[in-house]
């Protein structure tokens, strides 16, 4: 009987602590989907940015790119410009660089006059919404250098060109692309790489075409006209011009040009200077025949007249143009009519060239005459009028650069061609870009091109010497930002 008992108490102290080790969380067997759950915690917040920082920033108008620089601590962006670049900032759009997450206002995309005193602000908010950081952007004038220095001089024969005698401006750009009256095409290491397009071009199918003056815009379009005689031939010296035809070549030499101006009652076509932009706003200036107390020049401008007709101006010289073996020539520039032009006159009596500005088309009694450097540089033992050679053959040629206007003053003395690129105002700190220069060419016929390269930043002046021995110079203008 007491065995019985006993036996009862083990068998249900054994049942009891079975049951308590087996809770709800270690139950075998169990499908619970709750099984090991923990209880719920709260999220822990994350921290949001307060990077506010504008790292990059850069201004565009057309073109145009002009860098800034932040300078972080004064919450300050310079952006330093060339003179000629500070008109476009006036309506100039931003690009930014921020940090990561944060915005910036006013959207930097929306054009803004960045010319205005005190500058403009930007306000560049972090992520967090509360820390801001206030950058103002002012416009601070460039210092910079601009230096000139010969790249090559090559004979026609090395460049393996025809010689050109007949039209006083025989060379010209297309591009960064030397183009001359014969139809060549060269690079600007003197390559030649084609033959100028003439698709439509008059008298351009009969043998021995060539064009009676080659010349350029600034915006780098080629300007070349043609001399025809009455009955469609190609005119074989000034006295038999009856018809005159000025194309321009818009679209680069390897396409057709377009016809810019046509007479068919005389010659217009020699002594042609271009400026500006002739697709845009621009100025030719182009010759009158004859000779006498006063020469006038045809100026064009552009854009044209709502019925398609060029505007027409004149430019009296107001000096003698029967005085000396050559004729007179003008030259802007630039496209407007109230800009800078450059007068080259031809003198008697071994006085050779003259170099004249003159500010607009009508400004007659305000001319100021330029010199030159041939006798304080002991280049000859005498010279013409204000120190440029004492031959009566020469050339202009006008063009503005970094905001300031120069002139390639090309004269000649016996035998020799001079160049000299100056600024129009003889007041300038750094008034001559290149001191008179001596080119060995007997019997010199001097004429010049200009262009600009904007993928490089450089200008290059092109100088070319028509004689028996006829040659070309290349030169390189660099603008060094300091």
């Amino acid at each position: 009987m007491k065995f019985n008992k006993f036996f009862s108490f083990i068998a249900a102290a054994a049942l009891v602590a079975f049951a308590a080790s087996c809770t709800k969380e270690e139950t075998p067997g169990t499908d619970d989907p709750n099984q090991n759950e923990q209880p719920d915690t709260p999220d822990t917040p994350v921290e949001k940015s307060k990077a506010c920082k504008l790292t990059d920033f850069s201004l565009k108008a057309g073109d145009l790119t002009v860098a800034g620089f932040v300078y972080e601590e004064d919450k300050v962006v310079e952006v330093a410009y060339m003179p000629d670049q500070f008109a476009a900032l006036a309506n100039a759009t931003a690009e930014v660089k921020i940090s990561e997450k944060a915005t910036i206002s006013p959207d930097p995309a929306a054009a803004a006059d960045y010319t205005v005193e005190g500058g403009v602000k930007f306000t560049v908010t972090a992520e967090d919404g509360e820390t801001k950081a206030e950058y103002t952007v002012v416009l601070k004038a460039a210092e910079f250098n601009v230096k000139t220095q010969l790249v090559w001089q090559k004979t026609f024969g090395d460049l393996g060109v025809n010689t050109a005698s007949f039209g006083q401006s025989n060379i010209g750009f297309a591009g960064t692309n030397i183009v001359t009256r014969h139809l060549d095409v060269l690079d600007l290491t003197g390559a030649k790489v084609g033959t100028l397009n003439v698709e439509g071009v008059a008298t351009a199918n009969l043998p021995g075409f060539a064009f009676a003056c080659v010349t350029n815009d600034h915006a780098g379009h080629l300007v070349a006209s043609v001399a025809v005689t009455a009955d469609d031939q190609i005119a074989p010296n000034s006295d038999s011009v009856a018809k005159s035809y000025i194309y321009v070549w818009e679209n680069g030499w390897d396409k057709a040009p377009v016809l810019f101006y046509s007479n068919m009652e005389g010659n217009v076509t020699l002594y042609m200077s271009a400026g500006g932009d002739l697709t845009g706003e621009g100025v030719l200036n182009v010759i009158t025949p004859g000779r006498g107390a006063t020469t006038m020049f045809h100026t064009f401008s552009t854009p044209r007249k709502a019925d398609g007709e060029l505007n027409w101006a004149p430019f009296n010289t107001s000096y003698v143009s029967n005085d000396g073996n050559w004729g007179q020539m003008v030259s802007p520039a630039s496209g407007s009519l109230n800009g800078d032009f450059v007068i080259c006159d031809s003198q008697g009596n071994n006085n050779g060239m003259m170099f004249y500005v003159r500010k607009g088309i009508t400004d007659e009694g305000a001319d100021i005459a330029l010199t030159g450097t041939v006798l304080d540089d002991a280049l000859a033992e005498g010279g013409g009028s204000n120190q440029y050679g004492n031959y009566s053959t020469g050339h202009a040629r006008a063009f503005t650069l970094n905001g300031t206007s120069y002139v390639v003053a090309c004269s000649s003395g016996w035998p020799c061609t001079y160049v000299t690129i100056q600024s129009l105002n003889p007041e300038d700190e750094n008034h001559y870009l290149l001191r008179t220069q001596v080119l060995a060419t007997p019997a010199p016929v001097p004429c010049s091109a200009y262009c600009f390269d904007a993928a490089t930043g450089k200008a290059y002046v092109l100088v070319s010497a028509q004689s028996e021995s006829s040659m070309m110079a290349l030169y390189e203008i660099i603008t060094e930002v300091l």
